[in-house]
């Protein structure tokens, strides 16, 4: 079967070889996979995903997604790999194994972190189960046999909606700072990753003393991270934090990519505040940001992004105008800060030491080249603190914050991103 694309556009013009729109989640299990397990959980699982079993397609008329009957690829390697060509039979969604993690490396175009979630619940019960020979709940956890809702399909940035304009608000779209202009590390074109370990009960609790949530107080805490190192800087520190934009179009289900982001501006003035009133500012920032009317907006936005590109003749020239513009868009940020809340795995969260996201990047790396990017699990968070430089000044920046604050953390380890590839068609 074939289905013509709309929310997913974007991200296939945007992607390039150098930043090719994909994310890597690798889950840490306590003991050591069992291919065989895994290749049977794999098959398991996916039965229940068909939206998510499919090849990129392009001919004269437009882009479309169409079914890959090859099996989704299991493949025992730590590195990365190129999704959507002969290593992985053109598929856009792999699994990967090594010792006792199993890594789940996905093309942006297909979903996002919001939309793989369920996926993600789902392999965890059939490869859990297995392994241990347990009987786990399946309460909340979509099963092979569960019939695939028509909502799970239906691309709600495709409906036309209703906005109330008392409800918008502006936001940031002049230029902000940059770390690739007058950071104090020379950008490059690798992304390292360095891993911070938090208590998760000590953390929650900080955010609710502060009337804060996990994504508002990173954000703040690296806005004022990078504040202390350049205090003079003539451009606004601004951060973008993702937000999933399923609930606001009422769209649970979806599994398309949904994100926008909220755009959390620390100006000269909030420099002078105290860290609650500081908290304040970008709690009310948030709130107004992720209204469901501003969500509206910015999906119809994107619906006039669509109707331009509908009157450009080639591929290649949709390509070159969604990459520009691209460009254009991420001068307004100096950093991404990406959060979509904590993982339910059930029964099987017990078995699983860690977990993270990693991005190719939430926004592109040549421009915006520092993203903290946030996950839960088994009592702990994790800030994966990934920038596309060389030393450690930001980062041991963030952690002064850390401690001022009385957070506890570990920074777990240190290592060179293994974000998957995507053969792009526009090369």
């Amino acid at each position: 079967m074939r289905h013509s694309l709309y929310s997913e556009l974007r991200t296939v013009y945007e992607a390039t070889a150098e930043n090719p729109r994909t994310f890597r989640l690798t889950i840490k299990l306590k003991d050591m996979v069992d291919e065989e397990v895994l290749q049977h959980a794999v098959r398991q699982t996916m039965r229940r995903y068909p939206y998510y079993r499919v090849r990129l397609g392009l001919d004269e008329t437009g882009v479309f997604f169409e079914d890959n009957t090859t099996p989704t690829p299991v493949l025992h390697t730590d590195g990365p790999i190129m999704l959507g060509g002969y290593e992985t039979q053109s598929h856009l969604l792999a699994f990967c194994w090594w010792k006792n993690k199993v890594h789940i490396d996905v093309w942006h175009a297909l979903t996002d972190g919001g939309g793989i979630y369920h996926m993600v619940q789902t392999f965890l019960y059939y490869y859990c189960s297995e392994y241990y020979e347990r009987e786990l709940s399946s309460d909340g956890i979509w099963l092979e046999e569960d019939e695939v809702a028509q909502a799970e399909w239906d691309d709600p940035a495709r409906e036309p909606f209703d906005i109330d304009p008392t409800f918008l608000v502006d936001k940031w779209e002049g230029d902000a700072f940059q770390i690739a202009d007058g950071g104090v590390s020379h950008v490059n074109d690798h992304c390292i990753v360095h891993n911070i370990r938090i208590p998760e009960d000590e953390f929650i609790r900080f955010n609710l003393s502060n009337e804060g949530s996990p994504g508002t107080i990173v954000s703040l805490f690296l806005s004022r991270a990078i504040a202390s190192l350049h205090p003079d800087t003539a451009d606004p520190i601004v951060i973008a934090m993702c937000v999933n934009q399923r609930p606001a179009l009422r769209a649970p289900l979806a599994h398309q990519s949904l994100v926008g982001d909220v755009r959390l501006v620390f100006h000269d003035r909030m420099k002078q505040m105290d860290f609650e009133t500081q908290t304040t500012c970008y709690r009310g920032m948030v709130a107004l940001q992720s209204d469901s009317e501003m969500v509206k907006q910015e999906v119809r936005e994107y619906q006039e992004l669509m109707n331009t590109l509908a009157q450009m003749p080639t591929h290649e020239e949709r390509h070159a105008y969604c990459v520009e513009l691209s460009r254009k868009k991420s001068r307004m940020f100096t950093a991404t800060v990406s959060y979509v809340g904590k993982v339910d795995m059930g029964d099987a969260e017990f078995y699983v030491q860690e977990f993270h996201a990693l991005p190719s990047t939430a926004l592109p790396s040549c421009e915006t080249p520092l993203t903290l990017e946030l996950s839960a699990v088994n009592g702990s968070f994790y800030v994966n603190f990934m920038q596309f430089f060389e030393g450690d000044a930001y980062l041991r920046a963030f952690i002064r914050q850390l401690r001022e604050n009385n957070i506890n953390y570990d920074v777990l380890y240190q290592e060179q991103t293994k974000y998957p590839g995507f053969v792009c068609p526009w090369r």
